[in-house]
């Protein structure tokens, strides 16, 4: 049995992403050019294992729905498991500080 996760569009994921690593690396910042690239290298990581698949919303077609389009234009199995993943508001619900610098010994 596959997985098939299917996400909001590369764009919008991407930005999630990116606000997620700005917020865990202060200073790291990435452009809206940069996003949807983002997005994909994330998305090849989880699709390194072999029964996991990513979609993006943007793929689907959108006269069917989500399952029937997985199973006519992505090869998904009527008993693969669909996982459909909402960006929500924002990934980036970490707190980052500057660590204080070690003093020199006198």
């Amino acid at each position: 049995m596959a997985t098939f996760y299917v996400l909001s569009s590369r764009h919008l994921l991407g930005q999630r992403f990116s606000e997620m690593l700005s917020a865990l690396f202060p200073g790291v910042r990435s452009t809206p050019w940069d996003w949807p690239e983002l997005a994909e290298l994330l998305a090849a990581l989880v699709e390194e294992r072999t029964d996991a698949f990513i979609v993006y919303r943007e793929d689907l077609d959108e006269k069917r729905s989500v399952k029937d389009a997985l199973l006519r234009d992505f090869g998904a199995a009527s008993d693969d498991q669909i996982i459909e993943v909402d960006a929500g508001l924002g990934l980036n619900a970490f707190a980052s500080h500057l660590a204080e610098r070690p003093r020199k010994a006198a």
